[in-house]
């Protein structure tokens, strides 16, 4: 009941208020094709075509990259990526971020790609659990029911023709692939059926039936899928405007997936296609397709169709159609990259003509839903048409913010700026400030005013917010235990994030018509960037922010009434001078020390730190405890704390957190005088984790590992995909292994198949030779490599007739599945803490990825496990692998113990104690 009055409460407010959100999205710099002449080309050709192609995936980068470029960019379809996740479940190989900060490091990813495409991005409220075998562990996880509810509200709020999904079926893992596909053809006649979520249909949203639905390889894979003929859409197409191909735009839009990986590398000219399989339409299709859009009428005389039946009712509806397309084949006429002006006057006349229509319209007799249909895409082309007469004008317009990060009640000055680039005058009528309800703005500077060629004009405001503004986070959030998110918002259900808080509104005209632009304001700052300045929205922050670590502190029971230490990082957001208290709020029984401590801030964004000493009663129970920071300043508390995420090939974005820190009590011990060297790779939890247990952990920077005392350690540790984060480790792989040889301990935590080959050139070339079984890992002691699993998957055929063949990495995906303990008396398992069926319980998203495939006698398998998943069959051994390398040993762990520790799992912790309490031989 309370997800049906969730959508129903979305659909009434989104009718309203999605074009609105929509238009002011930030999408930073803009890329040159969109400026200047060949910005105008590329919206010329969006003009007066009505298409609308939605693309439903399961992940980030699912997506066919220069499919996407070829209908936004090269055809000028409206398209939209529905993507069900935000991709939190997956590994990150850029930094740290996990879990929900993934989801929004990967989120944004989308939006940079997105400034290539064109592409509109919209999300359900699914949550990526982790890989699955499974489509129906997928749907148990998701809610069937409620994620197609959110497919079906965006296809009626969208009104694609087309739907383009992934395969519907395959073997293998990757299964959320195809529940999104099965959900995607599920709404193809789900949403036009009026009976199917009809609290959807209170607010102004209408059944909707897509023309047709095809589905097609994974991240534009290429396999042969039974059914009908295939449909083919060349990618390798040379556009003029982009100056490249649409493949190659497409390339560097999928460039942004940067945390997983992606190539950043440009695809060669000639090079590229989409295939795409018929799955339903409506009416059948007759005969073989050439294209997907065969049997679509694109063109702006299309709307006519929606008002069949009654034609009598809007008599002059084919006539101003008819005239509309005309005026637009005029501006097309007319462009000239060297002199866009001369595409202003046919503009001009297309802008009045379709308000005038659409007017008619909104007074005519028309059924309410062919009247909205029509309408909906004319104030489209309305837009488009605006767009188009900034470009051909020569608008500059620019929102700058004099401070990216604000706190509740705080004044900041924005100026707006407008300039006439070209050689014909247009004049400013009004330029003002959209601001969230509680804010205020004053105009203190500047008036609105004509601007012969080469002029400009400047109006600064000034800008109060909200004394109790929320701090900037997103609109979605997830609740323990749930793989689906509940939102603050409903209206911005599907929105990648919340609108910006600041947008300036400018109305100007040109030559007699009347256009309204729009820009949120940015703060630009120094800083390294991929494709134009730095640029960030507005955020609002914390007066005052406290961030806590560790986040996961743990409390060995064997260590009775020792004391842990917690650092605090308190950050001023507030103007000028501040004087603040910061303690602890603990248990009863436990004691701090200091009680609190003294801040005193001298500046805006100055950042001080804290340390308490906390100690829990001598007799403490196995058990989760709770340890709150609060800062105290001008007689209010503040208890929260945010997470920045940023990369130089995102936006910034924060995650606020509560200060707190999860104590978990439990039996943990590490072996006396235990000293751990670590590499860290692209990130991870781990060496925090160590050091909670009691063991000493110092980092590894190139120059110790290629230089430093390596015979001081007991273990080294290497962190997650540490072969392929840190090259000086690969360079110094001989010296590694001198160091297990002479007596040492080396843990190496998972990789991927870089650690099969010296370089990534290697790999290139191993793969395109199809080398069976994968080259031997010259970063092992004897033969071995990142195992993979090759299924036989006849329901897709490869373009030579054959059965695909899946290669997928050896992992175990269920987080309970059964581990059995080959070697129940090796160390790792009895020393110091005797590992038992306990210790398995409680883990979170998977057991393991990336094991190894031991292919010598020396190598000892320590555990073996299987999946409960028939697309997953058979016993898989390689997660823990041990072998003796001259005095040492060399452990390979493709257990996910650092998603473990950061998730708190109490057996991650005691075999990570185990696996560093190896003596050093002597």
């Amino acid at each position: 009941m309370i997800h049906r009055l969730l959508r129903a409460l979305c659909a009434l407010c989104l009718v309203c208020l999605l074009c609105a959100l929509c238009v002011v999205h930030a999408q930073l710099t803009p890329i040159p094709q969109d400026r200047g002449g060949l910005g105008l080309g590329l919206a010329l050709r969006r003009l007066g075509v009505t298409g609308r192609v939605l693309y439903v995936t399961a992940h980030p980068d699912d997506e066919h990259n220069g499919v996407l470029v070829a209908l936004s960019r090269g055809r000028g379809i409206r398209t939209g990526l529905l993507t069900l996740t935000r991709g939190e479940g997956g590994q990150n190989a850029i930094g740290p971020e996990l879990f929900e900060a993934l989801g929004i490091l990967r989120t944004e990813e989308l939006d940079a790609l997105h400034r290539y495409d064109g592409v509109e991005q919209y999300f359900s409220l699914a949550y990526e659990f982790g890989y699955s075998f499974s489509v129906e562990e997928t749907f148990k996880k998701w809610g069937h029911d409620e994620t197609l509810g959110d497919v079906v509200q965006r296809v009626r709020a969208f009104q694609p023709d087309v739907i383009l999904t992934l395969p519907l079926e395959a073997k293998g893992g990757g299964q959320h692939h195809q529940a999104a596909a099965r959900l995607a053809v599920e709404a193809f006649r789900a949403a036009a059926d009026p009976a199917r979520f009809p609290e959807q249909l209170t607010g102004g949203l209408a059944p909707w039936q897509a023309r047709k639905v095809y589905q097609g390889g994974v991240g534009g894979g290429r396999d042969t899928i039974s059914g009908p003929p295939p449909v083919t859409m060349k990618t390798s197409v040379y556009d003029p405007l982009l100056g490249m191909s649409w493949q190659q735009m497409g390339s560097i839009a999928r460039a942004a997936h940067r945390c997983q990986g992606a190539s950043q590398l440009e695809a060669d000219p000639g090079t590229g296609e989409g295939v795409y399989y018929l799955v339903d339409s409506a009416p059948p299709v007759a005969g073989r397709e050439a294209d997907i859009m065969d049997g679509v009428d694109l063109s702006l005389r299309s709307l006519r169709r929606f008002a069949a039946g009654e034609e009598a009712r809007v008599p002059f509806l084919d006539v101003d159609l008819d005239a509309l397309q005309k005026r637009i084949d005029e501006a097309r006429a007319a462009f000239d990259a060297q002199a866009p002006e001369k595409t202003l006057p046919p503009l001009r006349v297309v802008l009045d003509g379709l308000r005038a229509l659409r007017l008619k319209l909104e007074q005519s007799a028309l059924a309410p839903s062919a009247r909205r249909a029509i309408v909906d895409r004319l104030s489209e082309e309305e837009s488009d048409a605006q767009a188009a007469l900034a470009l051909a004008q020569g608008l500059s317009f620019a929102v700058r913010a004099d401070d990216g990060q604000i706190v509740p009640g705080q004044s900041f000055g924005v100026t707006a700026r407008v300039f006439n680039q070209g050689p014909v005058p247009l004049a400013v009528e009004a330029l003002s400030l959209r601001l969230p309800e509680g804010w205020s703005a004053r105009t203190v500077s500047g008036e609105a005013k004509e601007l012969a060629a080469s002029q400009g004009l400047e109006m600064r405001f000034a800008v109060t917010a909200a004394p109790a503004v929320r701090p900037s986070q997103p609109y979605w959030h997830r609740r323990e235990g749930r793989d689906r998110y509940d939102v603050d918002d409903p209206r911005l259900v599907g929105l990648p994030w919340s609108p910006p808080d600041v947008v300036a509104m400018l109305d100007w005209r040109a030559g007699g018509a009347a256009v309204h632009s729009q820009a949120p304001a940015v703060w630009r700052y120094e800083g390294p960037w991929a494709g134009g300045e730095k640029q960030k929205v507005v955020n609002v922050v914390p007066v005052l922010s406290v961030r806590m670590a560790p986040d996961i502190a743990v409390a060995p029971l064997t260590a009775e009434g020792a004391r842990k230490e917690f650092r605090l990082r308190v950050l001023n957001g507030a103007a000028g001078p501040t004087a603040a208290t910061v303690r602890l709020e603990v248990p009863r029984g436990w004691r701090t020390e200091p009680a609190e401590a003294p801040l005193a801030f001298g500046f805006e964004g100055e950042e001080m730190g804290a340390r308490f000493f906390v100690t829990p009663p001598a007799r403490l129970e196995a058990a989760n405890y709770e340890v709150r920071a609060i800062v105290t300043a001008g007689g209010r508390e503040y208890r929260d704390g945010y997470q920045v995420i940023a990369y130089d090939h995102i936006q910034e974005r924060h995650l606020l957190h509560p200060a707190s820190s999860r104590v978990e009590a439990f039996d943990v011990r590490v072996a006396p005088r235990v000293s751990v060297g670590y590499v860290m790779g692209s990130g991870d939890e781990v060496p925090e984790a160590l050091r909670q247990i009691g063991a000493s952990v110092t980092m590894l920077g190139p120059d110790e590992v290629a230089f430093g005392d390596l015979s001081r350690f007991t273990t080294i540790v290497l962190g997650v995909r540490a072969y392929a984060a840190r090259p000086d480790l690969r360079s110094s792989q001989q010296r590694i292994l001198g160091y297990v040889r002479a007596g040492g301990h080396l843990v190496v935590q998972y990789n991927r198949a870089d650690f099969n080959v010296l370089s990534t050139a290697t790999r290139r070339a191993t793969s395109a030779a199809g080398a069976e079984p994968p080259p031997d890992s010259p970063f092992a002691p004897y033969p071995a490599s990142i195992a993979v699993v090759k299924i036989v998957d006849d329901s897709v055929r490869t373009a030579d007739g054959k059965p695909r063949i899946i290669e997928e990495t050896a992992r175990i995906t269920d987080e309970d599945a059964p581990v059995r303990i080959l070697v129940p008396d090796h160390a790792i398992f009895t020393t110091p803490n005797r590992i038992g069926p306990a210790d398995w319980q409680g883990w979170v998203q998977e057991r393991g990825t990336y094991f190894l495939d031991a292919r010598d006698a020396r190598y000892v398998e320590l555990v073996s496990m299987s999946d409960p998943f028939p697309l997953n069959p058979g016993e898989r051994k390689g997660a823990l692998v041990d072998a003796r390398v001259g005095k040492g040993t060399w452990t390979y762990v493709g257990l996910g113990l650092f998603r473990q520790v950061a998730a708190g799992t109490p057996g991650a912790y005691r075999l990570l104690a185990n696996l560093v309490s190896r003596p050093r031989a002597q």
